[in-house]
């Protein structure tokens, strides 16, 4: 029998889309599977969902994982929720001054571009446990909301933070900000995400959306021994010109795009490329000092990223949508 033809899920092309074998290597597993890069989007994209997604997504996957709530000293606690408030708002002497000494998570930095306030009203898809929503709680964010399809059941937190195991088509609500931090590539139907997306937001609103991209240096250079191409867990990983297709189709636009790869994609993709698992005694990531990797190596990693980052070639990117 013929080839099945290869349509791409974002813009449809059929034609000269390049076949790819990658192997599942974080868990170390081996297992083969093809995916196809899209000759006119752009998009890598898995050819077939796997049957056994599960195998793939362990009880100690990371976001998975009881999240860890620190505790902190009355002053402690103080600082920080002035530290906090002063990087949303731009107010507060105190919160300029602990700022200064001790700078926020980058992911409430991220934030602060939203326009939110702790009022705001947010959606966090694909949060796992919901660690990153109880670290806003703990900044003052009031009205936070998670979903997971993958996690057990529902969890309500004491401080009011809920985590729905749903998918994204059975919310009603509107929210102020939706983010995605790294769940999309895990998402079949990009389009379908998208049109959710767009239809859950509220005028005003604004997405944060951080995934990895195949405009990278890293995907032209590694190919298929990219860490973050992650078979079979990744179905989709995007192009700028990809995500700017479902934007424009759902009437969404990018507002902005900032570049935040690290040395995770230089050391992890050269594991690979040696045959070796981010799960095995030597990967640097369990045990830097038996890994193949020399301390000189591993900042000339970071140098190169910072410097991938600054030339729009870094492999992940927060990309900020509002409503056209």
């Amino acid at each position: 029998m013929p080839e099945p033809t290869l349509i791409c899920e974002v813009c449809g092309n059929t034609r000269q889309n390049t076949i790819h074998v990658a192997k599942e290597m974080m868990l170390g597993f081996r297992d083969e599977f093809e995916y196809f890069e899209c000759s006119n989007c752009g998009c890598l994209q898995i050819k077939e969902l796997p049957s056994n997604i599960t195998k793939y997504y362990p009880e100690n996957y990371d976001s998975f994982r009881s999240p860890a709530i620190p505790k902190y000293s009355f002053i402690g606690k103080y600082l920080r929720t002035e530290r906090d408030f002063y990087t949303i708002y731009q107010k507060g002497i105190i919160g300029k001054l602990v700022s200064m000494l001790k700078p926020p998570s980058q992911k409430l930095i991220l934030l602060k571009k939203c326009n939110v306030t702790f009022d705001s009203n947010i959606l966090d898809i694909g949060c796992g446990s919901g660690q990153l929503l109880l670290d806003l709680n703990q900044s003052g964010f009031k009205n936070l909301t998670g979903i997971d399809p993958y996690i057990k059941s529902d969890i309500v937190y004491d401080n009011d933070v809920k985590i729905f195991k749903k998918e994204i088509s059975a919310l009603e609500c509107n929210y102020d900000l939706i983010m995605l931090h790294h769940s999309f590539e895990h998402m079949p139907k990009p389009l379908n995400v998208f049109k959710n997306i767009s239809r859950l937001l509220n005028k005003s609103g604004r997405v944060l959306l951080r995934t990895p991209t195949t405009s990278s240096y890293a995907w032209k250079h590694y190919g298929i021994n990219w860490v973050q191409l992650d078979a079979p867990r990744h179905l989709f990983l995007h192009s700028l010109k990809s995500i700017e297709i479902l934007a424009s189709t759902v009437n969404l636009k990018i507002k902005d795009i900032v570049y935040d790869s690290t040395e995770f994609q230089f050391w992890g993709s050269e594991q690979y490329a040696r045959n070796i698992s981010l799960q095995e005694e030597k990967s640097y990531g369990r045990n830097a000092k038996k890994s193949i990797f020399t301390e000189n190596e591993i900042n000339s990693f970071k140098l190169k990223a910072t410097q991938l980052n600054k030339e729009h070639l870094g492999d992940r990117i927060c990309i900020y949508l509002t409503k056209e």
